[in-house]
């Protein structure tokens, strides 16, 4: 009888031993299940995320090359108009066929050189609108310049050469020369007789270059003081 028992203890022994075995390898399967579960959730999130980052700098790489081209067209742009203004005016090309001329033949015989270049010497008085705005050989004030020149030794203008100049550009060198010219100056003239109405020779310039300044009387008298003390 006692044996019996024993065998029934050892037998339901080994019945639990068993038991708490399964039950383990349960408790083990579905731990594992769970952490397959979790990674399965956890994957896709982490899956976008790193989805996210990598289209990000692609975004900003798309976004830099399209800034790119438009950066530098306007740097282009600026560049170039900065160039447009720097650039100097282009030399006027040079007169064919002038005559050289006395300004007292111009006004003798204004018909002799209509349509023709001609060129002469003379000093420089002043500006003036008198060779503008005159229908019969029209030069507009505001596309145009006009100026006196003296008669030959002698301080009283010579009103009957009508002198027409257009208007330099900014950048034109003409500038500096028309804003340094003084009365009495010597330069020559260059240009086209476009018309003779009231019997003047009315002209286009096309050419002027200062040749001799201006006597300066205290200048003059600095260097006679000087020699004086000599």
């Amino acid at each position: 009888m006692t044996e019996i028992k024993h065998q029934a203890i050892s037998t339901n022994g080994k019945q639990r031993g068993l038991m708490a075995l399964a039950l383990a390898f349960s408790l083990s399967l579905a731990a594992s299940g769970l952490l397959s579960v979790q990674d399965s959730f956890a994957a896709p999130a982490k899956s976008v995320a790193k989805t996210a980052k990598d289209k990000a700098p692609a975004k900003d790489a798309k976004d830099a090359k399209d800034a790119k081209p438009a950066d530098k067209k306007a740097d282009d742009k600026d560049g170039k108009e900065k160039e447009k203004a720097e650039a100097p005016a282009a030399p006027e090309p040079p007169l064919e066929n002038v005559q050289s001329v006395t300004t007292q033949q111009l006004v003798d015989a204004p018909q002799t050189y209509l349509h023709k270049n001609v060129k002469f010497t003379a000093p420089f008085h002043a500006y003036s609108s008198l060779a503008l705005d005159y229908k019969p050989a029209m030069r507009p004030s505001k596309t145009h310049l006009s100026f006196l020149i003296l008669r030959p030794n002698s301080k009283v203008p010579f009103s009957e050469i009508k002198l027409a100049m257009p208007i330099p550009k900014d950048k034109d060198p003409k500038n500096k020369l028309l804003q340094d010219l003084k009365d009495g100056d010597t330069i020559e003239v260059a240009g086209t007789v476009f018309a003779t109405a009231l019997d003047e020779p009315w002209i286009d310039v096309k050419q002027l270059v200062k040749i001799a300044s201006a006597p300066d009387p205290k200048k003059d008298k600095e260097k006679e003081s000087a020699k004086e003390t000599k």
